[in-house]
């Protein structure tokens, strides 16, 4: 069964949708329900008064006034409407919104697991750790910085790459909009107990890195490893009072990990 479900937008909300991504001169894809081949296209500006994205095209693709889908992605999110093809005076290409803006989104259960497939990696400043509201300072918790590098290097090849200062750089398991989760040693679990807040995380993917401003710990637990001689937890954690603009982010970065084809036969489907 499909995770995406569908909310509409209102008509307020609609004219706000297609008149900012407008203004990005982003592309819209547009197919005919039940065909395989979608059609990218650039959007040139928005029509307020008629509900009309104008497309930089003068390529009619599908007769004027015929109804196919439509779909465009905006600040992480995607949205799909029914739209009629038609042309203006100057014989560009325009999308006619007369139908029901949707926005798609995923359940509350979605995780995207981006290792091993994604190199996504989190840094959490170490200096900025606090505890029941007090700042734990990185010097107070250990004094053994080199030897804490080496058995990294040896152990934590794939988890954590190295330690700069009071910088932690940890391969990411997991991912959502809410949080993450990372795998580390034993030497670094007094850095992740429970409850333990974090100010302006990073999470550095290959060709962007999302500030987060405040993270929690929210679970430690043992991780089970082949190496019976190995001690290894799993840590859980949750970004707290996420911006809308940085929720958007990650959002998007978590979709354009995923197959867009999948969003739009889910739309399809609601047709």
């Amino acid at each position: 069964m499909s995770q995406t479900y569908f909310s509409k937008l209102d008509s307020s909300e609609k004219e706000s949708r297609l008149a900012q991504f407008a203004l990005t001169k982003g592309n819209v894809t547009v197919w005919v329900k039940g065909e395989d081949k979608k059609h990218f296209l650039p959007v040139a500006e928005f029509t307020k008064s008629r509900s009309e994205l104008i497309l930089d095209s003068k390529n009619l693709l599908f007769p004027v006034g015929k109804e196919v889908l439509c779909s465009f992605e905006f600040r992480g999110m995607f949205f799909f409407s029914k739209v009629k093809m038609n042309l203006n005076i100057m014989g560009s290409v325009m999308l006619h919104f007369d139908s029901i803006l949707y926005k798609s989104e995923k359940r509350g259960s979605y995780r995207l697991l981006t290792f091993p497939i994604y190199e996504v990696y989190v840094e959490f400043d170490l200096g900025e750790m606090y505890q029941g509201g007090k700042v734990v300072q990185i010097k107070n918790k250990t004094n053994q910085t080199g030897l804490f590098k080496n058995f990294l290097k040896i152990v934590e090849k794939d988890n954590a790459d190295e330690l700069s200062n009071s910088i932690s750089k940890h391969r990411v398991q997991d991912l959502s909009a809410s949080g993450l989760s990372i795998h580390i040693g034993e030497l670094e679990s007094d850095h992740f107990l429970k409850e333990t807040s974090f100010k302006n995380i990073k999470i550095v993917f290959t060709d962007e890195t999302i500030l987060v401003p405040e993270a929690k710990v929210m679970y430690l637990v043992d991780y089970i490893t082949s190496d019976k001689n190995l001690k290894k937890y799993k840590v859980g954690i949750h970004f707290v009072d996420v911006p809308e603009l940085v929720d958007e982010r990650i959002s998007g970065k978590i979709n354009k990990l995923l197959r867009e084809i999948d969003f739009n036969k889910d739309f399809e489907n609601l047709t």
